[in-house]
């Protein structure tokens, strides 16, 4: 028990320093948890046979010892991998093409069901994940020999249901849309039933659909801003808080960096900037480029999801920047930053 209560305790805080230095990416991807718990109990004789008890306490030293290494081996790989970020600011790490769900960042998730043994399956794709008024849901499902398809767009939690569409063809694939409508509760899903082979398949898939926070409306040419490259933003905010907005920079091409700002913002139109230091920049790059915006108001608390706004701009180009108008010098850590490094290297030693 004690060992398990150390191990969520580290757990707890390598996490809490994680979360404080990249932040959550939001990303939309269905999880399902599953718990097992158990109960143990041990038999005691009557009295305790000493050679007995000097064993348990002997092999109980030795499990201590190797929780305490483990301990430290999990420490220094997080230490490691610390201070590889700690290279960067975290409003400004970089990114590659292996980066798959800061690139993808509002992807959903294929659900496929088998409808028989030579592993053949039916699919439901979603343009998306999380969806933001006035926008239609788009449905794909595909599979083979599919003779009949009905589709229902419903409430996750009290079921109900806000349309049903019907097809009836001999085809594999079928392309269905559901209208938006600012009236859809946050939690929907997609219930697909299936005619394959005259059996009946029924496939399940969950989305949001939300009114925007706010909307991302143009953006500014880029600037030189002592040691990075800073981007203005100009936005309508609908709703007040604090906002957290993400981007990703590309360099003829390729990713190169995610960037992030925060700030608290009032309704009615503001500003924000997105700032890459100059260490995950390519000197040599002809053309810079911002995509994949993500604008979100950030939860006040557990019990209150996050709140999404949407952006006009799905890509802006950066041209004739000069990045040798750029202060090139080292980043440097936080002492915020520095202290959870000593405390990691302290667990680590």
């Amino acid at each position: 028990m004690k060992n398990y209560k150390l191990w969520a305790a580290l757990a707890l805080v390598v996490t809490a320093i994680f979360w404080g230095f990249f932040g959550s990416d939001s990303q939309a991807k269905t999880q399902t948890s599953v718990i097992n718990t158990f109960e143990a109990s041990e038999v005691q004789p009557a009295v305790p046979e000493i050679q007995k008890v000097k064993t348990q306490h002997t092999n109980e030293q030795i499990k201590d010892t190797q929780f305490d290494g483990s301990i430290r081996v999990a420490a220094k790989q997080v230490v490691s991998q610390y201070q590889s970020a700690l290279r960067f600011p975290k409003y400004s790490q970089p990114l590659s093409k292996f980066d798959t769900d800061r690139l993808t960042p509002n992807m959903f998730y294929p659900v496929s069901m088998p409808i028989d043994e030579q592993g053949g399956k039916l699919t439901v794709k979603l343009a998306k994940y999380r969806f933001i008024y006035p926008e239609n849901i788009n449905v794909n499902i595909s599979g083979a020999e599919i003779d009949k398809v009905s589709v229902t767009l419903m409430d996750v939690d009290t079921k109900t249901v806000f349309k049903t569409q019907s097809l009836v063809a001999s085809q594999s694939s079928y392309d269905i849309k559901f209208k938006a409508n600012k009236d859809y509760p946050r939690n929907l899903q997609v219930v697909a039933k299936v005619t394959v082979q005259n059996k009946k398949v029924p496939v399940v898939a969950q989305l949001q659909y939300m009114q925007p926070s706010a909307k991302l409306l143009s953006i500014g040419n880029a600037y030189s801003d002592n040691d990075k490259m800073s981007v203005p933003l100009h936005l309508e905010v609908f709703k007040a808080g604090n906002y957290r907005i993400r981007a990703n920079l590309y360099a003829s091409g390729e990713p190169i960096a995610h960037l992030t700002t925060k700030g608290k913002l009032s309704e009615g139109l503001q500003n924000l900037s997105l700032s890459a230091h100059w260490s995950v920049l390519n000197p040599q790059a002809n053309s810079m480029s911002l995509s994949e915006f993500v604008i979100e108001l950030m939860s006040p608390s557990p019990a209150q999801p996050s709140l999404f706004g949407d952006s006009e701009i799905e890509h802006f180009e950066i041209n004739d920047f000069v990045f040798d108008s750029l202060q090139q010098l080292p980043y440097q850590p936080s002492a915020k930053e520095l202290k959870s490094l000593t405390f990691l290297q302290n667990l680590a030693n």
